[in-house]
């Protein structure tokens, strides 16, 4: 997948202002038996970001005491296969990002009401990178695929260095097991359950597609041309590095953090936010029939705001103030109505006569 990658450093606190309806999923509050969710700012761990959700409250009323109720929510990792190349610019492996089924309700949602706020003891960020990751939904622990010219389906083992796999496999997932294979260049899948693995089951990101949440299937490997059957459960929250952005504007709001307002050209979507966490952003067009679940199918969360020429230039970037949007992406119809148009008149009909010698003919035309 196609990605434009910005490198940055972030120490410190991140807040995003918006403006809108609010939306939040009610989790439990711990994560491994550790705090996820606050009621009071001090609590907030340097180093990380969290979501200030507070219904018929401002957040500067909720920085005064403690609110008595969990109003900031931890923007959580899950696994991920970029550790200690979070804001690398370039890496070498796919960026995938795993989130187990028990887990994944404790991304937080961020609505135009709400704030992002990342806390730093030490420095005040200059800008703010957002990797946005595309969401493949629930699957088994492996991502990256590749299709070989016949259309079969193989993730890399041990291509380059003998623990490739770890890049393609979650090894917090039941998948791990698969760790146990004696080393090969390329491990094939050819079916999961009945389900063949082909182009039409398999994403962008390279995991399969079409299973359902928390079920076991049977796996079929390929070592060489030795199949192995390994049970593995569909219960990972899939996702893919898609696209990055960097925003600069900010204001210091007398408390432990900063406002960073989230860019108007944001669609919806999962973000990792300066390589700490991951929160996911429903647009104000979307808030209306978000479902307010982990998962929602209905909304295309995926949705490239980074567009490309065949050749693989970037064709408009939303965020250069100098690209220009193509116009076939910014055209509208409109409403269905009528419109009065001249198809005599031009350079060579001076007096807007018609072809006639008369008055110009106008023709309604009906716009579709």
């Amino acid at each position: 997948m196609k990605k434009k990658l910005i490198s940055l450093c972030m120490v410190s606190i991140i807040a995003v202002s918006l403006s809108g309806c609010g939306f939040f999923e009610t989790v439990s509050g711990l994560a491994g038996g550790k705090a996820t969710s606050f009621s009071n700012a001090n609590d907030l761990e340097s180093g990380k970001a969290y979501v200030w959700h507070h219904e018929g409250a401002t957040i500067e009323e909720d920085l005064e005491s403690d609110v008595g109720e969990n109003v900031f929510f931890t923007c959580i990792t899950g696994d991920y296969n970029f550790r200690k190349k979070e804001l690398e610019e370039v890496t070498e492996y796919p960026r995938s990002i795993w989130i187990d089924s028990d887990t994944d309700s404790q991304i937080p949602t961020v609505t135009s009401l709400d704030y992002l706020v990342y806390v730093s003891n030490n420095e005040v960020p200059s800008s703010v990178v957002f990797e946005r990751f595309a969401d493949y939904g629930y699957t088994i622990g492996i991502s990256n695929m590749e299709a070989d010219q016949g259309g079969h389906y193989y993730l890399t083992y041990a291509d380059v260095e003998k623990e490739d796999y770890k890049y393609y496999i979650d090894m917090k997932s039941d998948a791990a097991q698969l760790a146990e294979i004696e080393l090969i260049s390329k491990l094939y899948l050819d079916k999961v359950g009945s389900n063949k693995v082909d182009k039409s089951t398999v994403s962008d990101g390279g995991t399969v597609l079409g299973l359902e949440k928390d079920k076991s299937y049977v796996c079929e490997f390929y070592t060489g041309t030795y199949y192995q059957d390994y049970a593995l459960k569909a219960n990972i929250h899939s996702f893919g590095s898609m696209e990055r952005f960097v925003s600069y504007e900010y204001e210091f709001m007398h408390s432990n953090f900063i406002a960073i307002q989230i860019p108007e050209y944001f669609k919806s979507g999962y973000y990792f936010v300066n390589g700490v966490g991951l929160f996911r952003y429903v647009a104000d067009k979307d808030v209306g029939k978000y479902n307010g679940e982990a998962y929602d199918a209905g909304i295309d969360w995926n949705d490239p705001m980074i567009l490309y020429n065949e050749d693989g230039t970037v064709k408009y970037d939303p965020s250069n103030p100098d690209s220009q949007k193509p116009i076939e992406d910014i055209s509208d119809s409109g409403d269905d109505g009528t419109v009065n148009m001249d198809i005599n008149a031009g350079v060579d009909n001076p007096g807007n006569k018609d072809r006639d010698g008369g008055e110009k003919k106008e023709q309604e035309v009906k716009k579709k």
